[in-house]
């Protein structure tokens, strides 16, 4: 756009260059002018919602949609859930039958859920704190707490935190953020993803404490408190193997090598054998 289409729209009424906007869908014309940056910056969460609905408007598949839609910086909760029921209602209004039922209104064969990708955007610019420790209210965590709240029942479409290799995991090992650690494993986070990288990582920081939640389910198996039958111990999410206790070794992180050789009766391999002696 040159600078004399920009000028002539900022002559227009706001109304309509809501409207120009939501019909071009450009990812350009907010950056065109710092008036048309102002105007279309300081639009409601319903237009926003919109406009991104309308973005992604050719793309059929609904695990698809969510995963393009919270790519964009403005999908915050509130966007988001204006965004969801604009889907459901264009769910609902193709030829009248829901994702779970067949045209005859014969009931489908149940399938698995589809999944949607967690963005990295949420995760990528956190950093470690030296001081104040993570709390469950600090973001990304309220947010991701209400994406999984709001699929929970639905049969068809879940969240999936291992999306982009594991990524959340891995930055909130990171960030070593207990909270965010806890939610994602809690969720179906998968610490052996990418080689175990988030372990590694823990590993690396000589953390035996995250090393720890990574590798081991928390709690007991069995029956609830009035058994009196014995409950054993909950399976280990992930086996620790000798790459780990080698890089445990070679970091000099001398608690966790104790932890992975000792404990976890992990066999080193002749090199790692050698630097132990």
């Amino acid at each position: 756009m040159n600078h004399d289409e920009a000028t002539s729209l900022q002559t227009l009424p706001v109304e309509l260059l809501h409207d120009i906007q939501l019909l071009a869908l450009s990812e350009s014309l907010p950056f065109a002018s710092r008036l048309l940056h102002n105007v279309y910056h300081s639009t409601s969460s319903v237009y926003r919602a919109k406009y991104i609905f309308f973005r992604l408007f050719d793309i059929t598949s609904e695990t698809e949609m969510y995963t393009r839609a919270l790519r964009y910086p403005t999908c915050g909760r509130e966007v988001f859930d204006l965004l969801r029921a604009l889907i459901l209602g264009r769910r609902g209004s193709q030829g009248g039958y829901g994702i779970g039922d067949r045209k005859d209104g014969k009931p489908k064969k149940r399938k698995r859920p589809g999944q949607f990708d967690i963005p990295r955007r949420l995760f990528k610019n956190l950093l470690e704190r030296q001081t104040n420790p993570w709390t469950g209210d600090d973001q990304p965590l309220p947010f991701l707490r209400h994406i999984f709240d709001t699929f929970k029942d639905d049969e068809t479409i879940q969240p999936d935190v291992n999306a982009n290799n594991g990524y959340a995991l891995t930055k909130a090992v990171h960030i070593q953020s207990i909270p965010l650690i806890q939610f994602l494993l809690e969720n179906g986070a998968d610490p052996e993803v990418k080689g175990s990288l988030a372990i590694m990582v823990a590993i690396r920081q000589k953390n035996l404490t995250l090393v720890k939640m990574l590798i081991e389910r928390q709690g007991l198996a069995g029956s609830p408190a009035k058994s009196f039958g014995k409950k054993r111990k909950l399976e280990d999410r992930v086996k620790p193997d000798a790459k780990m206790l080698k890089v445990a070794v070679q970091c000099k992180a001398q608690a966790i090598t104790e932890y992975l050789y000792q404990e976890k009766g992990v066999v080193p391999d002749m090199q790692t054998l050698q630097a132990m002696m």
